[in-house]
């Protein structure tokens, strides 16, 4: 089993899309896919077509065992389970993560986990082979951001693969050229590509699906499939 936690660095980075059509990309080259929403806006299921009048999660189960019985499946044959309606501690959030880990899944299978903004990666327990993605967009709260991220990770123990990624990037803009080749040249843990700004995401979600399914000849979808690939890589180091 391969976990790979995308977490925004602040709110409103992109994250859910991202796990969405990641989890889509992934499912497209023949991998199963679980994934799980631990957000409490819990907007994961909009993507994978949920009906509006299906609110239940795991945050209304009383243990993990009535969880199992709240797991989804899309159209495109994602497994995933949502976030719910109901409140959730930090601890909740930790305890599903750690609890997804006794689930029988099929060797190779992807656990992708939508994680809240406001959680600190430190809190969950990360595994060597465990990737996480910190999503980040080209301004200056990211760039601040990142740097305090960077001086926190050196003081923790953690030893685990940890990527920022660049999303919704404007390629018309001169101050995001500047600031993602900035980067590129001072950060070792960026990743080498961007997630370009697309209308098309946003389109998708509208249509409660993803790029692949609504424009899979659109940028954000090369993106999606190139962010994939590279994961792959990264999982297999």
């Amino acid at each position: 089993m391969q976990r790979v936690f995308i977490k925004g660095i602040k709110g409103g980075t992109g994250g859910t899309s991202i796990v969405a059509n990641l989890a889509c990309a992934l499912k497209k080259s023949d991998v199963d896919v679980i994934a799980i929403d631990l957000d409490a806006k819990s907007d994961l299921s909009l993507h994978f077509g949920l009906p509006w009048t299906q609110t239940l999660g795991w945050s209304n189960a009383e243990t993990f065992n009535d969880a199992l019985s709240m797991f989804q499946q899309d159209s495109n044959g994602i497994i995933f389970l949502p976030f719910g309606d109901n409140s959730a501690t930090a601890n909740d959030v930790i305890d599903t993560v750690n609890n997804c880990q006794q689930l029988d899944l099929a060797p190779g299978t992807w656990m992708l986990y939508d994680c809240p903004s406001h959680i600190d990666i430190t809190h969950y327990s990360l595994n060597h082979d465990d990737i996480f993605v910190e999503l980040v967009n080209c301004d200056a709260t990211c760039h601040s951001l990142i740097h305090k991220r960077l001086l926190a990770l050196k003081k923790s123990k953690n030893n685990w693969k940890h990527y920022f990624l660049v999303n919704k990037y404007n390629s018309a803009s001169l101050l995001e050229f500047d600031l993602f080749a900035l980067w590129q040249t001072t950060l070792p843990l960026i990743a080498p590509f961007f997630i370009n700004h697309d209308e098309v995401v946003k389109e998708a979600t509208a249509y409660r699906n993803v790029a692949f399914n609504c424009a899979p000849y659109s940028v954000a979808n090369d993106d999606i499939e190139t962010l994939a690939g590279w994961l792959v890589s990264k999982a297999a180091l």
